[in-house]
């Protein structure tokens, strides 16, 4: 790795974090973001001087990739379709920002079809590029989840009882077998394939003929699967442990957050800093005997029958809440950047306890789940309010930063006008 020639110093903060200095961005390797959903990571980044540059597939909600902080937006047509396009937009930001004394790009992934792309690629994107997740072979088994939980049952990790489905099985077949309750789980080994078709990275399952139904269109599109329980307890019981892990497996930098609100069974709409006992350990020692290096972000939940965590999944890339970390002032996205490119390397877990709890708020997902919780009583009009008196992060708003939150808005009041122009309600 390239070690740049700077005199490199960090000081700890009374609050035991660290503090780190602002460099002049034309002595640094730039930045590649892979993909839509990085406002968070290009934030984090830029507030400490280092400019973005992304390369997107995804051209639906452009105000994701409209901050201040980005440098450029590179378009191109599907990374799966035509990847020689993507792999031809990363040398040419490489052949034209990279000299000498910066010999590589650092490349941040933020989907799991992104992930495939670099696995499909690695060779010839690690020539010029320090990508912020690694080995491959540890990559691989985080983004096919029939690898993942074959691995985590062969280590003897803690997770959601979990049958596994092949390609070749016609309907249910033998593995439904065993399953007593419903709902439950049906997702194939990737899930960002069934999301291009279906909308959604997994389907529920209500009894046994709508499983057989799903399994077969599953098997037909010629799709490893796993059926899998769903761990009982309210959403308040699900947790993350996010952060930057170092070569093998040692993690540099980490937060906990606690996932209070959520769309369905997906992403979190509001997201809390916490500290939960026993849940860095199970973590570290995850990252640590995978021996992972990069940025992640793994999912727990605490399965309301016996009190114990379960290991939901682990995400080799950044993730939708990562600014969250920032505000917490642990700037992971930074951290990670300042080990690849060879500035420092950070090498003391961070993770709140105690002190004034942060907010994560997305608004595009969260006023749909907020007034449904309402509506049934699920969510007192109290706790919501003393959430907004934290003065939480809401994405996509942001006073020093506030372009994609006006794009936001000025797409959303184009929409409601067209619908009242159209006559719909």
């Amino acid at each position: 790795m390239h070690q740049a020639n700077l005199n490199f110093e960090y000081t700890v903060t009374r609050n035991g974090n660290l503090k780190f200095p602002l460099y002049n961005l034309n002595t640094l390797p730039p930045v590649v973001i892979l993909g839509s959903g990085g406002l968070g990571l290009i934030r984090s980044l830029g507030e400490k001087g280092v400019r973005s540059i992304v390369i997107d597939d995804d051209d639906k909600q452009l105000y994701r990739n409209s901050s201040r902080y980005c440098r450029h937006i590179i378009r191109v047509p599907p990374m799966d379709k035509c990847p020689n396009r993507t792999i031809d937009a990363i040398f040419s930001i490489w052949h034209l920002n990279c000299k000498a004394s910066i010999p590589k790009l650092v490349v941040f992934p933020t989907s799991d079809h992104a992930l495939v792309f670099l696995l499909t690629h690695w060779k010839k994107v690690s020539d010029f590029a320090e990508i912020a997740c690694g080995p491959p072979e540890v990559v691989d088994i985080t983004v096919d989840k029939y690898k993942f939980y074959l691995w985590l049952e062969g280590n003897g990790f803690p997770s959601p009882k979990t049958w596994f489905g092949d390609a070749e099985d016609e309907g249910v077949g033998k593995i439904g077998r065993g399953i007593a309750s419903f709902p439950c789980i049906v997702k194939p080994a990737f899930t960002h394939l069934l999301e291009r078709v279906d909308g959604k990275k997994l389907h529920i399952a209500k009894d046994v003929d709508h499983l057989k139904r799903v399994c077969e269109r599953l098997s037909k599109r010629k799709m490893k699967y796993i059926i899998q329980e769903i761990v009982p307890g309210p959403v308040e019981n699900q947790f993350a442990l996010a952060g930057y892990s170092l070569p093998g497996g040692r993690i540099g930098c980490c937060v906990i957050t606690n996932k209070l609100r959520q769309s369905d069974f997906g992403a979190g709409t509001c997201v809390s800093g916490a500290f939960v006992p026993g849940l860095f350990e199970l973590g570290k020692r995850l990252i640590s005997e995978l021996k992972y290096k990069g940025i992640f972000e793994i999912e727990f939940k605490r399965d309301a029958r016996d009190e114990r965590l379960k290991i939901i999944e682990l995400n080799a890339r950044s993730w939708s809440q990562v600014i969250l970390a920032t505000r917490m002032r642990v700037n992971v996205p930074y951290m990670a950047y300042c080990d690849l490119a060879g500035l420092c390397s950070c090498e003391r877990p961070i993770y709140s306890k105690g002190g004034r709890k942060r907010y994560w708020i997305s608004l595009e997902r969260d006023l749909a789940v907020v007034k449904e919780k309402i509506g049934n009583g699920g969510l007192p009009v109290s706790r919501l309010f003393r959430q907004v008196l934290t003065m939480p992060t809401v994405e996509p708003f942001d006073l020093r930063d506030p372009r994609p939150g006006l794009l936001y808005l000025k797409d959303k009041l184009t929409r409601f006008f067209h619908k009242i122009m159209r006559g719909e309600k």
